[in-house]
Formats: C-alpha cells, sequence, structure tokens
C-alpha cells in the first residue's frame, strides 16, 4: 500500500511535467528517474560527456513519449491504484534501462547512491536495496506497515491543511526511528555503506526581495 501510494504521487508529477509541456506545445520533459541526470550537480558529479547526454535526452525522450498518451489519459480521467502502479511501475522500468544502456558501471553505482540518497528512509522501499540488504519477508511486512502508518498521517496533516513545518518534521522523524528499528545493526551499517559518499544536493534560490523604494 505505501509503495502504490509513493508511485501514485511520483504519476501526479509526471502528469504535471507533461501538462507544463503541452502547454508549452514543446516536446515531453525527461521525468522520472532520469531526469536527475540532467541536473548540474549530478551531471558534474557523474563526469557525464556531452555525447552521454545527448543519447539520454534521445532514449529518455523515447520513454516519455511512449507513456504520453497514458498519461493525458490519466489526466482526463484520474486512474485507480492499479492503473496508477501499473504505469509507473512500467514507466520507471523503461527508463531505468534507457539509462543503464548509456551510462557505465561505475556512474551507474553513483547514480543508484544518490537516488538512495534522495529517498532517504523512504529508500528502504525499494526492492533492490531490500535485496541488498536481504531483508527478511517478516522485515518487509513490518517496513510496509510502518510507511503505511506515516503515509496515512502525513495525509491526515494535509487534509486538515496543516502548514507547520515541526508536524510534517515530527512524523518523518518517528517513520525513520520506527523504519531503521526494524533493521539489524549489521543491516543499518550495511544501508550506510550502500548509499555511498554523502552528495551535496543544491539548496534552491532564495526568491527574489523587493526592490526597495
Amino acid at each position: 500500500m505505501a509503495r502504490m501510494l509513493k508511485r501514485t504521487v511520483m504519476l501526479c508529477l509526471v502528469l504535471g511535467l507533461a501538462s507544463l509541456a503541452l502547454a508549452q506545445q514543446q516536446q515531453p520533459p525527461i521525468a522520472g528517474p532520469g531526469g536527475l541526470l540532467f541536473d548540474p550537480s549530478v551531471k558534474k558529479e557523474l563526469k557525464l560527456s556531452d555525447e552521454q547526454l545527448g543519447k539520454l535526452k534521445d532514449s529518455l525522450g523515447k520513454v516519455m513519449s511512449k507513456y504520453k498518451p497514458e498519461f493525458e489519459k490519466f489526466q482526463k480521467s484520474p486512474p485507480t491504484p492499479e492503473q496508477s502502479e501499473k504505469t509507473i511501475k512500467a514507466f520507471h522500468e523503461d527508463s531505468w534501462e534507457a539509462v543503464k544502456g548509456v551510462l557505465d558501471a561505475k556512474q551507474l553505482t553513483r547514480f543508484q547512491q544518490i537516488l538512495w540518497q534522495m529517498g532517504g528512509i523512504g529508500a528502504l522501499e525499494d526492492p533492490d536495496l531490500q535485496k541488498e540488504l536481504k531483508l527478511t519477508d517478516e522485515q518487509k511486512k513490518k517496513l510496509e506497515n510502518v510507511f503505511t502508518e506515516s503515509g496515512k498521517k502525513f495525509q491526515e496533516l494535509q487534509r486538515k491543511g496543516e502548514r507547520s513545518p515541526e508536524k510534517y518534521q515530527a512524523v518523518g522523524k518517528e517513520l525513520e526511528e520506527k523504519a531503521n528499528g526494524v533493521l539489524s545493526a549489521e543491516q543499518k551499517t550495511k544501508f550506510k555503506e550502500l548509499m555511498g559518499p554523502k552528495f551535496e544536493f543544491p539548496r534552491p534560490a532564495p526568491p527574489p526581495q523587493p526592490k526597495k523604494q
């Protein structure tokens, strides 16, 4: 359920990007996991060449074009959780295959680390990471329950129109503590190792200040 909720949120992001592109009469944007590769800081970190960037733009653009009709259909008629689950899973798998076809092994490993770091504790929902950590079926079930419970709390705060960052941070902190509590000491150590060296994500620029009269 938690994974389904996450993918539904991701679908909303994809649909929003597609909508913007259509409104501007441009080619579909590069959405999904591959879109991060065009961030200047990520390009620099992975040492992507102009040739690789060109190939990525072409291959990922084809993936976006493939799913464009379905995204447009979902804009007109919101998908069911099952439909969004299926679409996002296929979209991300195709996007990842496109990325794998361009990046070398070292770049791919670092890119995966960056994606996991972006996900934070939520990266524990990734089946690939769960496999690397050798989670038991019981641990996977416990994590699913933890993420489902926290997801409901976040939704409840949003439903109430809560604007206090501290309230959301409290739920996030609780989620992190409970999710970490599912892991053994050895798995916690392995989790940190798999994340790799810390990647410094660029902070968004502050909003422009009005000129003094």
